[in-house]
């Protein structure tokens, strides 16, 4: 695997997309049992997987230190903050206009705005290259077969 192989480091992505998933929907599922309104309960969850996205992002799949760290976190809440409208007009989209449950609306949001995500990560935000210590583990699994 190179360092900078886009489809590797997308299927990395998918790895940190995935987990983020889980956290946005079981936070969503949860703030809305609890009575919250489903557009408070949907920006809310995805503030939380922005950041659980966020820790394993620099940990699995890319780079950190392509910009300072202050600007790094500014650039990280400027695309989050693009995902996070385009994820709550779905949401609204397809509970109001096309009638759907509220929880399968931010299930059918979260594919579209994960492709944002990893552009904006990697074009924006982090070093377009997955991180060491992801290659050497996944050159050591492969030299065991």
């Amino acid at each position: 695997m190179k360092k900078t192989d886009a489809k590797a480091q997308f299927v990395l992505y998918l790895v940190v997309g995935g987990s983020a998933f889980v956290v946005d929907i079981a936070s969503f599922v949860a703030m809305t049992e609890a009575g919250l309104h489903y557009i408070v309960a949907s920006v809310s969850a995805f503030i939380v997987a922005t950041l659980a996205n966020y820790l394993l992002s620099y940990r699995l799949a890319f780079t950190r230190g392509r910009f300072g760290r202050g600007q790094e976190i500014t650039r990280l809440f400027a695309v989050a903050g693009i995902g996070l409208l385009l994820n709550t007009a779905f949401v609204w989209v397809f509970v109001e206009f096309m009638q759907l449950d509220p929880t399968v609306s931010k299930i059918a949001a979260v594919p579209i705005v994960l492709v944002w995500n990893f552009l904006g990560r990697r074009l924006f935000v982090f070093h377009p290259e997955i991180p060491d210590q992801v290659i050497e583990v996944s050159a050591s699994i492969v030299d065991r077969r």
